[in-house]
Order: C-alpha cells, then structure tokens, then sequence
C-alpha cells in the first residue's frame, strides 16, 4: 500500500525551514524564518518575470493591469519555495 502522507518540504529537502535567517533591507537586519524569506524570494522572482516579459511585449505595467494575476501568482511561488529554501541555505551555509 502507498503512503499517502504529504511531504513537507523540511522532510524532502532535509533543510529545517523554521530556521531563522536575517535579511539587510535598507541596512536594517529583518529576522525571519527561512520558509519566509523563501517566499518572499519567491515573489521577488514572479514580478520580476512579469516585468522582463511585459518589456518583451511592450507593455505598460503602470497602465495595463490585465497582468494581475492572483491565482497564477501564487502558483508560481508555491512551484518555487523549494527551490528558494534551497537557495538561501546554500547562500546562508557559504556565507558561514
């Protein structure tokens, strides 16, 4: 019989996701776990796929708001939190 259970991303990548990690915005450290600063990564990253490919088009962001998304937003940063945690760690782990 399958095991049906879930994976979390702690057990597939073996990366503890409730570890702290700081960030430097605007030469303030932000304290945050390493699932968050993933998903934030993971935004980062979505918009700024949007914009390299608006440009592609040639169009407007600041008047076209048919790109708006919510569904397809979140999507994009569920498919990539993992990578992003693997991401930061490695960028955590070198920085040590």
């Amino acid at each position: 019989m399958i095991d049906e259970k879930e994976l979390t991303i702690d057990e597939v990548l073996h990366i503890d996701t409730k570890e702290p990690v700081s960030i430097k915005v605007h030469d303030e450290a932000e304290e945050m776990t390493l699932y968050t600063a993933a998903r934030w990564l993971a935004l980062i990253q979505s918009l700024e796929t949007i914009n390299t490919r608006a440009e592609q088009l040639k169009i407007n962001l600041d008047k076209d708001t048919s790109w708006v998304k919510p569904l397809a937003l979140q999507k994009f940063i569920d498919e990539q939190t993992p990578s992003c945690v693997a991401q930061i760690k490695t960028l955590k782990v070198s920085e040590e």
